[in-house]
């Protein structure tokens, strides 16, 4: 008879901090690494606005508050976007995921309609938004939806086929089966789904900016290039790079901890 195996534990809180620390201080060390890559560039070409210059202007926009309406443009447009998205796609994949029918119809649909550039649709939107928040927001909700509507399916589809029995045996609801059962089970798959929703619903908000808006960073990137004023261009670049960081580092950690739970 074979001995009974040994129960699992859990890594002590020491090492989990060690561990955490050695990360933070990797990214810390990745990041001084670009900062000294971009300072070489800057050296060796005068297109490239050295570090200190770039840092110093970007430091300048904040204290004269030219910034802060471009800033909350882009925040505002990207957010309005990505939540009509996470409205759109969370219903449809669970409907495509749960739906043989369904998944038969939209799953080439979806597929295909996913390789589309959105950009193309821009002008359509200017004609039905206009030039502002509106068209911006839109272009970042055709966008995010794709993502979202297909890591959703997936996540429906790779749930473990004795839980929806589970659910009947409790005599669960179907608001019930759902809330208690499906989006738990679905949650690792959910945030992939909405980093990296989040990821295309920032970039599609820049690149409409850069064609047509009446405020946003994009657009203030754009004149400060026109005005051949690199360092504020390079600052607003690093000032985007930190919200997009920023964004996914916090939308990583919720994945982290909603896949330990699960």
């Amino acid at each position: 008879m074979s001995a009974p195996a040994a129960p699992k534990t859990a890594a002590p809180s020491g090492a989990r901090t060690t561990t955490t620390i050695k990360d933070n201080l990797w990214r810390v060390a990745v990041v001084l690494a670009l900062i000294a890559i971009w300072a070489g560039l800057s050296v060796l070409s005068d297109l490239v606005s050295s570090p200190a210059a770039s840092f110093a202007a970007l430091a300048e926009l904040f204290a004269n508050g030219s910034i802060y309406r471009h800033l909350g443009t882009t925040l505002e447009a990207v957010a309005i976007g990505f939540l009509i998205a996470a409205a759109i796609g969370f219903p449809l994949g669970y409907a495509i995921g749960r739906s043989k029918f369904l998944g038969a119809v939209f799953d080439p649909i979806v597929a295909g309609a996913f390789a589309i550039p959105r950009i193309v649709f821009f002008p359509v939107l200017l004609q039905i938004s206009g030039v502002g928040v509106g068209a911006q927001s839109a272009m970042a909700a055709l966008a995010a939806v794709f993502p979202i509507i297909v890591s959703t399916t997936a996540g429906v589809r790779a749930i473990n086929p004795v839980l929806p029995k589970l659910a009947r045996s409790l005599s669960l609801s179907r608001l019930q089966t759902v809330t208690k059962i499906y989006v738990p089970a679905m949650a690792p798959s959910l945030m992939v789904g909405i980093r990296i929703g989040f990821s295309i619903a920032f970039i599609n908000v820049i690149i409409a900016e850069f064609f047509a808006a009446r405020a946003g960073l994009g657009l203030l990137a754009l004149r400060a290039y026109g005005r051949l004023d690199l360092p504020s261009m390079y600052g607003i670049i690093v000032l985007l790079a930190a919200i997009a960081l920023i964004g996914n580092m916090v939308l990583w950690a919720v994945e982290r901890r909603l896949s330990k739970k699960s």
